[in-house]
Formats: structure tokens, sequence, C-alpha cells
């Protein structure tokens, strides 16, 4: 049997080329949290729909601008106004457009969806208290849960995969849609385990049904922006 030639360049690819995915044809995901949006703010706590802000739009623009050189096939997005406005902004700047996922929506917190400053004090106390000792979707009263949300974000991101296998995709989402595809990524009990920020972007590659986690919360091309503006203070 012909030998097959090994990986060029830095020999540690002989070890770990398939096992993380390093070269080939896997399939590029690049997971973004939607732009700074009016919810983020305090702006429009009420809509559950909120439009981005002016830092947003910058946010956005320079989303654009750093994809473009990724040569990325095609863009996704939930269909809320934030994730929407953002996906445009990214698809504009490389040709492209945007592809609505309803189940790419957010997970849903239930009583504490838009703010769970609104529940009475006490259930924010027992919510405070699960999240410390859990840290599932479960901690929040009425939510979607954790084994729902999982299957969701899991199904979902899988069916783009396997339709365009190979391709380099975006898909514009929402901080615990991530936090949640990150922890199913790394076989993590928890739901939660960082903070995504705005505009941020968590690189996944995919191959033959795995995931490889290979950035995550990347804010570069935020670079210069005021501290504290889209959450990266």
């Amino acid at each position: 049997m012909k030998k097959q030639p090994e990986p060029p360049g830095d020999p540690i690819n002989v070890y770990f080329h398939e096992a993380l995915l390093i070269g080939g044809d896997a399939t590029r995901l690049y997971l973004i949290r939607h732009a700074q949006s009016q919810g983020n703010t305090g702006e429009d706590l009420t809509t559950g729909d909120a439009d981005l802000t002016d830092v947003g739009w910058e946010q956005a623009r320079r989303l654009g601008e750093r994809l473009k050189t990724q040569k990325i096939h095609r863009v996704y997005a939930s269909p809320l106004r934030r994730t929407q406005q953002t996906a445009s902004a990214i698809a504009e700047a490389s040709g492209l457009e945007v592809m609505p996922k309803a189940d790419l929506r957010e997970v849903q917190l239930g009583q504490a969806d838009y703010d769970i400053r609104l529940l009475p004090q006490r259930e924010r106390e027992k919510v405070a208290r699960l999240i410390m000792s859990e840290g599932t979707w479960d901690a929040f009263p009425g939510s979607e849960g954790s084994e729902v949300a999982r299957n969701r974000v899991r199904g979902v991101v899988r069916e783009i995969v396997n339709d365009h296998p190979g391709e380099r995709l975006v898909v514009v989402a929402h901080a615990a849609f991530i936090q949640t595809f990150v922890s199913v990524v790394l076989g993590l009990q928890r739901d939660f385990v960082f903070y995504p920020f705005n505009a941020s972007i968590t690189s996944v590659r995919a191959k033959n049904g795995r995931f490889v986690l290979w950035r995550l919360n990347d804010i570069a091309h935020l670079d210069g922006m005021p501290a504290g503006f889209g959450g990266i203070s």
C-alpha cells in the first residue's frame, strides 16, 4: 500500500491533523454574536426585537471587513432585527445574501426574558443560586430548558453544516445560543462557561459529524473602539 504523504509545515500537524481538523476539507463555521443592540444598552428591554445602536452598526461594518478576507460562502442568521442587521453588513461586504433560519433564535428564558431584573427579588436570588451551582438554562423559571435548547442548537448547526460540506459559513445568532453550542462541542454539562461579546467571532471546524473549537470570542476587529461599548471592557 502506498504511504500517504504527511501534512506539510508544523510537525505537530502529524499528530493532530485529523483529531483537530487541521487543513483539509473541513467546514469552517464562524459563529457571530449580533452587534450591540438597543437591548444591550437598556434602550429597548420590552420588545425582544431591538435594532442595533450606532456603535452596533460600526461593529457590524467591521465584522464585514474582517470576514471578507475569509472568502465566506454563505451567511445565516436568526430572524430577529439585531441579527439580520448584523448579518446584512457581513453579507454585503462579501456580495452575499442573508439566509434566515428560525432555529437560530435565542434560548428562551421564560420569566427572565429581556431583563432578569423584572423578576421578584426572591425569584432572582433563587435563579442566581442555581446559575452558580448548576449553570444550566433550567435555572430560569419557565425557560426553554437545557435539554430542549441543546437539541435545537445542535440540530440546526448540524443541518447547516450538512447542507454545505467543506464551505465557509457565517452564522449570526445570540449569546445563549453560542454559549450552548460551545458547551456541546466541549462536552460540558454547564450550558454557559463564558460571556460572548457583541460582534465576537467563535470559530468551529466540522467534519464527519465532529466539531472542533478553533477560536473563542475573538474581537480583534473591534480594536480601538471605546472601552465598555459592546461588552468589551
